[in-house]
């Protein structure tokens, strides 16, 4: 019997709702449960994994196989001894490299130019069984984590077709053991962790983080301006400059938080170098050229 195993649904805002109809929330429903009941495919959704109920549900399924994608939970010994051939589990980094849950957005985060696809055996421990294939591609400078994330399942869904034949026709499941040694960890991604620090943070170091962490978490910064703090959004970037590259010395650049447009684009100071920024968002307004900012916002610092 095959069946699918979702997380449950979650309450969301609506978002922005026609005059007088009021705001609200709604269950959001997981993309994979809505095209398991369009096959007519079993959905269970546990709210915990420890649930009698959802493992009695589980194990009448009866799987030789389970495969995890994005999951995001530790399963017990009691779940992992159920499907006849385990579990395998599609991760999105070269493991034993960047372990946890963003491997992602941390692989821009961290400045890396290459990372990839392993598809592995899951054990008790985090993202730490034995590799059954993995793949590598380069990652492009301007890399975001939509395009990361694209390049990274169209990969994954090449892999893992073979790696199921392998496994489920052939009972053959070549692995081999991670090297402990060279593990490292990335942590679970929070809305606080958008927060630029334009003082304390460079030009490279805000650019990666704007690539990495839109649209899931908003990366924001504050303006002041005559005495009113409000909260905007950067949402995308172009280039990083220093002073040679705008024609200034050293003693002529922008202090940090500090703004003027250059060209199309608008350019603030941070710790070191100069970040050029192409899209914002006030809050309460809608997405926003660096122009149309700039039009709005001619003087002012964000904080």
């Amino acid at each position: 019997m095959v069946g699918v195993m979702a997380p449950p649904d979650s309450k969301k805002d609506r978002g922005p709702v026609p005059h007088g109809a009021g705001r609200g929330q709604k269950l959001a429903v997981h993309a994979l449960k809505t095209e398991a009941e369009k096959l007519n495919v079993a959905v269970l959704q546990p709210q915990k994994l420890s649930d009698s109920d959802f493992l009695g549900k589980f194990k009448e399924l009866e799987p030789d196989l389970v495969v995890v994608v994005a999951y995001g939970k530790i399963f017990s010994k009691e779940i992992l001894a159920v499907p006849k051939l385990g579990f395998i589990n599609f991760h999105p980094s070269l493991l034993p490299k960047l372990r946890g849950p963003s491997p992602i957005a941390s692989a821009i985060l961290e400045g890396h130019e290459e990372t990839g696809v392993s598809i592995m055996k899951l054990g008790e421990g985090m993202d730490d069984g034995p590799i059954l294939d993995q793949k590598s591609i380069k990652m492009d400078p301007r890399e975001t984590s939509v395009t990361l994330t694209r390049k990274l399942v169209d990969l994954g869904k090449e892999m893992l077709p073979e790696i199921l034949k392998t496994c489920l026709v052939e009972t053959r499941c070549d692995v081999s053991l991670q090297d402990e040694t060279k593990a490292t960890y990335c942590k679970m991604l929070q809305k606080e962790d958008g927060k630029i620090d334009w003082q304390k943070e460079t030009a490279e170091e805000i650019d990666r983080k704007i690539r990495a962490l839109n649209p899931q978490f908003k990366t924001y910064t504050f303006l002041e301006k005559n005495g009113q703090k409000k909260r905007v959004n950067i949402l995308e970037t172009k280039d990083i400059l220093n002073c040679v590259e705008m024609g200034h010395t050293p003693s002529q650049e922008l202090n940090s938080g500090q703004y003027k447009t250059i060209g199309n684009n608008l350019a603030i100071g941070t710790k070191k170098n100069i970040l050029l920024v192409t899209k914002l968002q006030v809050e309460g307004k809608n997405l926003i050229s660096a122009e149309e900012f700039a039009r709005g916002y001619n003087d002012g610092i964000f904080m």
